[in-house]
């Protein structure tokens, strides 16, 4: 503002200066408030008109333009967040070529909570010279850290990028006088601890075997035969097992299936057995009548009285005997520890400082390999800086196989910027800034 205040001589060409430009002659008829020299103020605009003594109509005087300037001129009197100019002045009066002044006293501070938005943005539309002059400050939001990598190995989330402070999107002219302060990125997540490796175990387990059913021919060899006398005859029925050798082949039912002789005596059975018994134990072998051989194994005899006619029935015979196997357990390996998330990067939601990164949880233990300890998250950066490193997880112990390596950490988030955009600004900088420019 170039408009002396009352008492002092105030020429034409001060009004011409302020109000028109160039060098052409005017009258005081040219100077009103509303006029196209002298805009008058759009509703939508909360800014101050700096002219708002000039009269609309009527008599003008040169005393009208004491401590008047063409310009509007936004102050803060609270802090805010997310600012836009385009709400400052309207989106009416900021597209319009004239002259828009904002100020941010000490006692203010812009910010966001968001590293999507800005503290305060020179967005587009905006038209004719803008200056800002900022004496309080202007703070991005810092980086989110990044998650927890998950137990057995899960690689540690990348940490956010910290949040930028002003966006100028339209040429502005800036001055700071305060605190420009980018957000910090956010700490890079903690990996997963490796899972323990896994312990082979070895058991005896008891089992059944079975050799058979064999067939044989009734004469010879392996056969369950059973004599059962015709009625009225006088010998009790009984039923008799020939076992040739120790081993039984199994044969498929109605084959003749001749087993070998190894000139070793069969076990030795009672010379006869109960009619209706189907088993009998000798030593660890338990002996079965199998089905009845229906291939031509029945027939009639005469026994030890020729008097005696009965009927002599062949059966399969078949043996069980216990055996022991081998038998391998596995048992699984220990889950290593989560990671821990990394810590908030400084900003305007976390002034104080970044945040800790969180701890990694130990892994759990006991017969087999145990799990590897989760990495620590790593710590959020401060205003304007990269984000910390978190830590790897780390590897399970070796049981019978080795454990599992732990996961890796993220990566860390970056520093924001002070200024985006700043091929839009002329700056001037008499304070303190905090992080790049883009």
């Amino acid at each position: 503002m170039t408009i002396p205040s009352s008492g002092q001589s105030l020429s034409f060409s001060a009004l011409r200066t302020e109000f028109v430009g160039g060098s052409s002659a005017i009258s005081l008829g040219d100077l009103y408030r509303g006029g196209s020299n002298i805009r008058a103020k759009h509703p939508t605009n909360n800014a101050t008109n700096d002219a708002a003594n000039v009269p609309e109509s009527g008599a003008l005087d040169v005393s009208d333009f004491y401590d008047q300037g063409k310009s509007f001129t936004f102050t803060y009197s609270s802090s805010g967040t997310d600012q836009n100019l385009s709400d400052l002045f309207g989106s009416t009066d900021y597209g319009v070529d004239y002259p828009k002044n904002v100020v941010i006293p000490a006692s203010i501070t812009l910010g966001t909570a968001s590293t999507s938005e800005y503290a305060l943005e020179a967005d587009s539309g905006g038209a004719g010279t803008i200056t800002i002059t900022n004496n309080g400050n202007i703070i991005g939001a810092g980086g989110a850290g990044g998650s927890a990598g998950s137990a057995n190995g899960g690689t540690g989330g990348n940490g956010s990028a910290g949040g930028d402070a002003f966006k100028a999107s339209v040429a502005v002219t800036l001055v700071n006088n305060g605190s420009m302060l980018a957000g910090g990125g956010g700490g890079s997540g903690g990996g997963g601890g490796g899972q323990g490796g896994a312990l082979q175990q070895q058991s005896q387990q008891q089992t059944t075997a079975q050799q058979g059913p064999s067939y044989q021919a009734p004469a010879s060899g392996n056969k369950w035969t059973r004599y059962q006398l015709e009625p009225g005859a006088p010998t009790t029925p009984a039923a008799r097992i020939a076992h040739q050798g120790p081993n039984l082949t199994p044969g498929q039912q109605g084959s003749r299936v001749q087993m070998p002789s190894v000139g070793a005596p069969g076990p030795s059975f009672p010379s006869s057995l109960p009619y209706n018994q189907t088993s009998v134990t000798q030593g660890q072998y338990t002996y079965y009548r199998g089905p009845q051989n229906s291939q031509g194994y029945i027939y009639y005899t005469g026994m030890e009285n020729p008097q005696e006619v009965g009927i002599q029935i062949a059966y399969s015979v078949y043996r069980r005997y216990p055996q022991q196997s081998q038998q391998q357990n596995q048992v699984s390996g220990h889950s290593g520890g989560a990671g821990g998330a990394g810590g908030l990067g400084r900003g305007f939601q976390n002034q104080p400082g970044g945040d800790a990164g969180a701890s990694g949880s130990a892994g759990s233990t006991g017969q087999a390999g145990n799990g590897g300890a989760g990495g620590d998250g790593g710590t959020g950066g401060g205003y304007g800086q990269a984000g910390g490193a978190g830590q790897d997880g780390a590897t399970g112990t070796s049981s019978t196989t080795s454990g599992s390596a732990g996961g890796n950490d993220g990566s860390v988030g970056a520093a924001g910027n002070y200024i985006e955009g700043i091929s839009n600004v002329t700056f001037t900088n008499n304070g303190t800034v905090a992080g790049g420019t883009e």
